[in-house]
C-alpha cells in the first residue's frame, strides 16, 4: 500500500511517468492479486490525465487506448472501460468502439453490489452507485444510436499536432552569424581538426557543467560504446528492463514474457496467412473464363498434353486452356481477383479461405465426372485458375462471402503508429559518431562539414578510424554545422535519467494497446472455438442421419425412424450428462428443427431446449436434410470470416507491437549530443574569441608602434637607449623588484573561468617547491611556519600558485599516499623513530621525503596546502629516480622502494619492519617423498585476480574471502627436480613466514572491463578482518588483520582512496581538499563502488593487535 501511496503522490504532483513506472512495477508484482484492479484503475487514471493534456492530437488516441487497455484488464472495471471506449469512439467515429462501449457498458450493469466493508470494496461500490448505472443506461442509448446514424460511415482523422518540437532559442542571430562567418575563414585543417572531440576535454567540461553525476553517464555511455561497438540498444521499459541487440529479439521477449502476442490452446483453431507463393499466383494474371466443357474433355481424353503444358505454367497459370466468350463470368472473375489481391495486400487470406476457395471447384468438376487424380496430376488444385472453370452459380457464392470479408479496422491503429512515428522522427540520431583506435577522440560525421542533413544512420553502429585519414578528404566548404551546433530539437533533454524514464509514457500506453488488441484476438478465438464445437455437433446430428439411411437399405418403410424422432430420442439420451458438448449438439437439433438461416450458440436452459425439440418430433427428412445443410454452409463461411477477423485484428497486433518494439530502441548518441553540441559551441565560441582577442592586440601593437614611430620623428635629438626605455612596460619594471613567489593573492593576477584559476598573461610566476621548504622548515620540523607572516593565507597561496602553474601531479600516487598515511602502525613507528639517520648520511635521504615525515609526525600534513606541496615535492623526487606509473600498485612498489632510505645501522629500513614479508616455500613430493627447500623471498605483499575471487565466491557461497586467497594460492605448483634426484611430478607449495609484518598487502589485478555487478560481487567477496595463519604456517591461530584503507580506480582511470576512520568508511579527496565524503558502512562501500564502477586495486591490512 505505501508504494501504492506512492504512485498516486507522484501522480497529483503531475509526475506521471514516475506514477506510471511505479504502477507498472506493482502490476507486475501483484498481477494474481484479486484487487489489482486498483492499479489498473490508477494507471487508467493517468493516461486519461495524459489523454486531456493532448486533446485534439494522435497522442490523445494513443493515451485513450492505453486507458481502455487498462480498465478491461477487469470485469468489475467495465463501466469506466465503457465511458472511455466512447470517447474514442467519438474521436475516431468507429463503430467497432460504439459497438465495444455497448457490450462493456452492459458488462458493467451485471455486475452484483459488493457486501464487504473493505477499502477495495468500498472503491468498488462507488463504482457500480446507482448514479454510474444510470450513466451506463444512458451510455448504452447514445452509443447505439451513434451506431445506427451515418456518422460512423468514416472515420474522423485528428490533427497531426502531435509531439511538435520545442526549439530552444538559438543563440542571436548577430552571434550565429559571426560564427558562421568565422568558420568559414577557417582553413581546412583548422575545420577537420575540430571534428576530433578529445575525451579527456570533454570528461572535464561535462564534470564542470552537468557536475558528478552526468559524468558518471557519459563514462557508461562511453563504456558501453566500447565494448559493444554500437550505440543502439533495445530495452523492455517494464520492470524486467532487459536489453536486447535487435528489434527481433525485443519483439520475440515482448510476445513470450508480456503478452503481447495472443496463441490459442488448441492448434485447430490457429489461423495461418496464405504465403508469398498463393500471393503472388492470384495477383500474377488477368482472370478469364474457361470453357469447362472444352477443358474437361481435353482432361479426360488428352491428360497426358494437360499435364504437359500445365507443368511449364508460370505461377500457376496456362494459356493453353480453351477460353470462354462469357462476359458476365468474366465480370464475376475480375471482382473475385480484385478481392483476394486486395487481401493479399491487407494480409488478410487465410488458408481456410483459400482451401474452401480449390474445394469449390474440385466439387463442380467432381460432378462432371473429373477424378480428383486428374486433377491433381493437371495441377488445379495447386492454382487459384481452378476457379475460373466455374460457372455462375459458384462464382457468385464466392463473390457473395468475400463481399462480407472486412478488410480495415477502425481501432485507432493508424493513428497510434503516426504518433510513435512523430515521437521517433523528433529523436533520432542522424549523424554517425566514431572513434579512433586509441580512444581518445571522439569522431563527428565528416558530412557534417559539409551539411547538416545527413541521411538518418540507423545502424548505430561504431567505426574505430584513424582520423588523418578519415577526415583526408572530407569536403568542407559548407556552414551548415554552425545550424548543427545550434540546433538542439533533436537533443534529448532527459540526460542523464535511466534508459527505462526514456519516453515511458508513450511506451506503457502502446504496450497496454498491444495488449487490449491481444485480448480481442483472445476473444475473436474464444468464439471461433464455440463455432466449430457448434460444427462439431452439427457434423454428428449429420452423422446420424447418413447412419439411419444406412440401416434403412436393408429394412422395409414401416421399420425406418424419422430423423427428427431419432434425434429427438438422442438429445433425452444425453441430457442428464448436462456437458457443455450436450448443449451444443442441443443447440444444433434445436437450429436445425428450427430450419435456423444461422447458427445461434447461446446456451440456453436444458429443459426450455427439450420442450422446443419435442414439439418439432414429427419434421419430414427433407426438411431436416435441407436444415443441416445449410447450417452446415453457414457454420462453414462463419468460420471463414472469423478466420479474416482475426488476421485483421492480429494486423493491428503487429503493428501496435512494432510500433512497441520501436520506442523500445534507444540511442545512446541522444545523450551524447546533448554533452557533445554544447562542448563543441563552447570550443568554437572561445576560437572566435581568441582570434578577435589576437586581432585586437596585433591591432594595439600596431597603434602603439605608429606613436613611437611619431615620437621618435618628434624626438629626434634623444638617444637610442631613451627610446628604448620609454617603450618598456610598467609591469616588466614590477617584474624586476618581485620575488619569485608571491604569498599575498593579488585579484588581478588571476581570472577564474569555467570554474578554474588561471595565471594572468600579464604575470611572470615560477614555483621552486625547494624553496618554499627552504623558507618554512628548519631541522626537517615545519615549526618556523608558525611564526611566518600570513600564516592563514599560506595554504591558499601555495595551493592556488602551484595549481595555477600547473603543479606536478600524479592521482595514483596521491590516492596511494593518503591510504599509507591512514595505517596507524605507520604513524607510530615514524613517532617513536623521528630521527633515524646519522648525520654523515643525512645527505642520501632525500628532501622531500624529510619533509613528508616530519610533516606526518607534527601533524602539519593536515594543514591545508601543506600536502599539496608535499605531494608535488615527493613526485618530482620520485621522478628522478624512476618514470612514473599511473598504476597504483607500481606506485606502490615505488613509493615502497623510495622509503627503503629511511633507515640506519642500528635498526632495519622502515619498509623492512613494516611491510615486508620474508616468504619461505617448501615442497614434500606425494609420489617420492623428496623434501624441497627453497631460498627465503621477499615482497610486500600478495597479488589476486579479481575474476578468481569473484569466480571462487560465486562457486562455494559463503565461502571467507581468506579461504578464497587460500585456495588460489593452492593453485601454485612446484615440480619435484629431476635434475636434483626427483620423480617430476607436481605438488601442492607449504608457505610459512618467519614474521609477521604489521601491515599486510592485497593487490587485486582487474580485467577493467567488468561490469558494475561484477564490481559489486568481487567487492562483497572482501572481509574487513582477515586471519593469516590460514595462508601461512607455523603462524598462532587468529593471527588477525584488518582493513584500514583502499586505493580504487573507475572507469576512466581516476584514482580514490577509501579510509576506515572513526569507525566509518570515507572518500579522501583529490590533491588540494582535506575534505571527506562519508561512504558508510561495509555494506555501503559494496554499493558505492558498483554505483561508480570502483575497481579496488590495493587493500592494506593492519594488524590487530597494533591498531589504537
Amino acid at each position: 500500500m505505501e508504494l501504492y501511496r506512492k504512485a498516486q503522490a507522484f501522480f497529483a504532483n503531475g509526475d506521471y511517468n514516475k506514477a506510471l513506472e511505479m504502477l507498472d512495477d506493482l502490476i507486475s508484482a501483484h498481477s494474481e492479486d484479486r484487487n489489482s484492479w486498483l492499479l489498473h484503475i490508477e494507471q487508467g487514471q493517468v493516461f486519461l490525465e495524459l489523454a486531456g493534456k493532448a486533446q485534439k492530437t494522435d497522442m490523445e488516441v494513443v493515451y485513450l487506448l492505453g486507458a481502455v487497455g487498462c480498465f478491461s484488464e477487469d470485469v468489475k472495471i467495465s463501466g469506466l472501460c465503457a465511458n472511455t471506449l466512447y470517447k474514442l469512439a467519438r474521436d475516431l467515429g468507429s463503430a467497432l468502439f460504439y459497438k465495444n462501449c455497448v457490450y462493456k457498458a452492459k458488462q458493467g450493469l451485471s455486475i452484483p453490489q459488493p457486501n464487504a466493508s473493505d477499502p477495495a470494496s468500498q472503491m468498488l461500490k462507488k463504482i457500480l452507485s446507482a448514479r454510474d448505472k444510470k450513466g451506463l443506461e444512458s451510455l448504452i442509448q447514445q452509443a447505439e444510436t451513434m451506431m445506427a446514424s451515418s456518422k460512423t460511415n468514416s472515420i474522423k482523422i485528428c490533427e497531426p499536432k502531435v509531439w511538435e518540437s520545442k526549439k530552444s532559442p538559438d543563440p542571436r542571430a548577430d552571434a550565429v552569424k559571426g560564427l558562421r562567418s568565422y568558420w568559414m575563414g577557417l582553413n581546412v585543417k583548422i575545420k577537420r581538426d575540430f571534428m576530433k572531440v578529445s575525451i579527456a576535454k570533454l570528461r572535464k567540461f561535462v564534470e564542470g557543467v552537468h557536475k558528478r553525476k552526468a559524468l558518471d553517464a557519459l563514462d557508461q555511455v562511453l563504456a558501453s560504446a566500447k565494448k559493444d561497438g554500437k550505440w543502439t540498444v533495445w530495452m523492455c521499459r517494464t520492470i524486467c528492463s532487459m536489453k536486447f541487440s535487435s528489434a527481433e529479439e525485443c519483439k520475440t521477449h515482448l510476445e513470450q514474457q508480456h503478452a503481447a502476442d495472443f496463441k490459442p490452446s488448441s492448434e485447430k483453431c490457429m489461423v495461418k496467412r496464405i504465403g508469398k507463393d498463393w500471393a503472388r499466383k492470384i495477383s500474377a494474371e488477368v482472370w478469364e473464363p474457361v470453357d469447362t466443357a472444352a477443358a474437361v474433355k481435353m482432361i479426360k481424353n488428352q491428360l497426358s498434353d494437360v499435364i504437359a503444358f500445365t507443368s511449364k505454367s508460370k505461377n500457376g497459370w496456362s494459356k493453353e486452356w480453351p477460353l470462354a466468350a462469357d462476359e458476365e463470368r468474366s465480370n464475376l472473375l475480375k471482382e473475385i481477383r480484385l478481392l483476394l489481391v486486395k487481401f493479399c495486400d491487407h494480409q488478410i487470406l487465410s488458408c481456410s479461405m483459400r482451401d474452401w476457395l480449390m474445394r469449390i471447384p474440385l466439387e463442380h468438376l467432381g460432378e462432371l465426372e473429373v477424378s480428383r487424380q486428374s486433377l491433381t496430376d493437371s495441377h488445379l488444385l495447386k492454382t487459384p485458375q481452378s476457379i475460373c472453370f466455374l460457372e455462375r452459380p459458384e462464382l457468385n457464392q464466392i463473390l457473395d462471402l468475400l463481399n462480407l470479408v472486412e478488410c480495415e479496422r477502425e481501432d485507432g491503429t493508424e493513428l497510434v503508429c503516426r504518433a510513435v512515428d512523430s515521437f521517433l522522427g523528433r529523436t533520432q540520431c542522424k549523424e554517425t559518431i566514431d572513434f579512433d583506435p586509441q580512444f581518445s577522440f571522439v569522431l563527428l560525421d565528416k558530412r557534417l562539414l559539409k551539411r547538416s542533413k545527413a541521411p538518418f544512420d540507423d545502424g548505430g553502429t561504431i567505426k574505430f578510424l584513424d582520423p588523418s585519414v578519415h577526415y583526408a578528404k572530407a569536403d568542407a566548404q559548407g556552414d551548415d554545422i554552425i545550424s548543427w551546433l545550434v540546433d538542439y530539437s533533436s537533443v534529448d533533454k532527459s540526460f542523464p535519467k535511466p534508459i527505462r524514464e526514456h519516453n515511458l509514457d508513450i511506451w506503457v500506453a502502446v504496450f497496454r494497446a498491444v495488449q487490449f488488441t491481444c485480448r480481442a484476438l483472445g476473444t475473436k478465438y474464444a468464439k471461433k472455438k464455440q463455432v466449430l464445437d457448434y460444427e462439431a455437433a452439427l457434423t454428428v446430428v449429420e452423422n446420424l442421419c447418413m447412419r439411419e439411411d444406412e440401416r434403412r437399405m436393408n429394412l422395409p418403410e414401416d421399420q425406418w425412424h424419422s430423423y427428427a424422432s431419432l434425434l429427438c430420442d438422442k438429445c433425452e439420451e444425453r441430457a442428464p450428462g448436462n456437458s457443455l458438448t450436450t448443449l451444443v449438439f442441443l443447440c444444433a437439433v434445436r437450429d436445425v428443427f428450427e430450419q435456423a438461416s444461422y447458427p445461434t450458440v447461446d446456451y440456453p436452459d436444458l429443459e426450455d431446449c427439450l420442450d422446443l425439440i419435442r414439439k418439432r418430433k414429427s419434421l419430414s427428412d427433407n426438411i431436416v436434410r435441407k436444415s443441416i445443410d445449410l447450417l452446415t454452409s453457414m457454420v462453414t463461411y462463419k468460420v471463414l470470416l472469423i478466420d479474416a477477423k482475426i488476421l485483421l485484428i492480429d494486423n493491428s497486433r503487429i503493428r501496435l507491437l512494432n510500433s512497441l518494439t520501436r520506442l523500445s530502441f534507444f540511442d545512446n548518441r541522444s545523450y551524447m549530443l546533448q554533452l557533445l553540441k554544447p562542448f563543441l559551441l563552447n570550443e568554437i565560441v572561445n576560437m572566435e574569441f581568441k582570434s578577435k582577442s589576437d586581432a585586437a592586440e596585433a591591432d594595439l601593437l600596431r597603434d602603439e608602434e605608429k606613436k613611437s614611430q611619431t615620437k621618435k620623428k618628434k624626438q629626434k635629438t634623444k638617444s637610442i637607449e631613451k627610446t628604448s626605455t620609454s617603450m618598456s612596460s610598467p609591469l616588466d619594471k614590477t617584474v624586476e623588484h618581485e620575488p619569485s613567489v608571491n604569498l599575498k593573492p593579488e585579484e588581478d593576477s588571476m581570472e577564474q573561468e569555467d570554474g578554474q584559476l588561471e595565471i594572468s598573461s600579464n604575470t611572470d610566476i615560477q614555483v621552486d617547491a625547494s624553496k618554499v621548504y627552504g623558507g618554512c622548515i628548519s631541522g626537517g620540523h615545519l615549526q618556523d611556519m608558525e611564526n611566518m607572516p600570513g600564516e592563514d593565507s599560506l595554504s591558499v597561496n601555495l595551493e592556488s600558485v602551484l595549481g595555477g602553474a600547473g603543479a606536478r601531479y600524479n592521482p595514483a600516487l596521491d590516492m596511494t599516499l593518503k591510504a599509507l598515511l591512514n595505517i596507524n602502525v605507520l604513524k607510530e613507528d615514524l613517532k617513536h623513530n623521528e630521527q633515524p639517520f646519522h648525520a654523515d648520511l643525512e645527505e642520501q635521504v632525500p628532501g622531500a621525503l624529510q619533509h613528508l615525515f616530519s610533516a606526518i609526525v607534527s601533524g602539519e600534513i593536515k594543514t591545508e596546502g601543506v600536502y599539496s606541496v608535499i605531494l608535488s615535492d615527493l613526485l618530482a623526487s620520485l621522478e628522478e629516480v624512476l618514470p612514473m606509473s599511473s598504476d597504483a600498485a607500481e606506485v606502490l612498489v615505488s613509493i615502497l622502494e623510495f622509503w627503503h632510505c629511511w633507515k640506519n645501522s642500528e635498526k632495519e629500513s622502515l619498509v623492512t619492519r613494516l611491510f615486508t614479508l620474508e616468504e619461505n616455500e617448501r615442497m614434500s613430493c606425494r609420489n617420492c617423498r623428496r623434501k624441497s627447500n627453497y631460498p627465503e623471498q621477499s615482497s610486500y605483499g600478495i597479488v589476486m585476480a579479481a575474476d578468481s575471487i569473484r569466480d571462487l565466491k560465486c562457486a562455494f557461497g559463503n565461502i571467507k574471502f581468506v579461504d578464497i586467497l587460500k585456495v588460489m594460492r593452492m593453485d601454485y605448483k612446484m615440480l619435484c627436480d629431476i635434475k636434483t634426484g626427483g620423480c617430476g611430478n607436481t605438488n601442492f607449495v607449504h608457505r610459512s613466514i618467519s614474521r609477521c609484518p604489521p601491515i599486510f598487502t592485497i593487490v587485486v589485478e582487474w580485467e577493467k572491463n567488468e561490469s558494475g555487478k561484477e564490481i559489486s560481487e568481487t567487492t562483497k567477496a572482501l572481509e574487513w578482518e582477515i586471519d593469516i595463519s590460514k595462508l601461512y604456517e607455523g603462524l598462532e591461530p587468529n593471527t588477525n588483520y584488518r582493513l584500514v584503507s583502499m586505493v580504487g580506480c573507475d572507469e576512466a582511470d581516476e584514482h580514490i582512496c577509501i579510509a576506515h576512520e572513526k569507525n566509518r568508511w570515507v572518500n579522501l579527496r583529490h590533491c588540494g581538499s582535506l575534505a571527506r565524503e562519508d561512504v558508510g558502512d561495509r555494506k555501503s562501500v559494496v554499493g558505492f563502488c558498483e554505483e561508480r564502477k570502483i575497481r579496488l586495486l590495493i587493500l592494506l591490512y593492519e594488524a590487530a593487535g597494533t591498531m589504537a
